[in-house]
């Protein structure tokens, strides 16, 4: 298996099917190439947080992570929603069940979801984007410049134009 997906032939099968192979509802590629960096839905999570941030006056790391994964302890995103509670009309364990579905496409249709951005648009005075460019720096002992997601995310559009060139172009390349 290992010899396989270290192939050239693996590497461009296993990464599409990374790439695509979950439900995601972004308006272009971009937030795709972005969630290959930085884990499924963390676009659509980091406007999310983006979206708590302005409803309740926390600045946030605008990650994509919205608990603290393996821990029961609410994270810094959840402790700033908990701040919004009263006005959402829910309780500390309805939010924290709400944002553990932050890994999978339901999140978007929860109460939770559509609260904030309801509460964030209004005091806003305009409609948020529901994906945005995580803010994660890129790091290894191998990187010598700063590098984001976001950069990540960017080169793949700029370098193929769109989603359909990237795997033509992979692919005419290896054939």
């Amino acid at each position: 298996m290992r010899q396989e997906v270290f192939s050239l032939r693996g590497g461009l099968w296993f990464g599409t099917y990374h790439l695509l192979n979950y439900p995601a509802s972004y308006s272009e590629p971009l937030y795709r190439f972005a969630d290959f960096n930085a884990g499924w839905y963390a676009s659509r999570n980091a406007a999310f947080q983006s979206a708590v941030s302005r409803a309740s006056g926390v600045k946030l790391a605008l990650d994509g992570d919205l608990i603290a994964y393996g821990s029961s302890k609410a994270g810094t995103t959840e402790l700033a929603v908990r701040k919004l509670s009263t006005t959402l009309g829910m309780s500390d364990s309805d939010i924290r069940r709400q944002l553990e579905k932050g890994d999978s496409l339901a999140f978007e249709k929860t109460d939770l979801y559509n609260k904030v951005f309801a509460l964030a648009e209004k005091k806003s005075g305009k409609a948020l984007p529901r994906a945005i460019l995580p803010g994660i720096q890129l790091e290894s002992p191998k990187i010598t410049r700063n590098l984001t997601t976001a950069w990540f995310a960017q080169t793949r559009r700029r370098s193929s134009g769109s989603l359909h060139g990237t795997l033509m172009a992979t692919t005419q390349a290896y054939d």
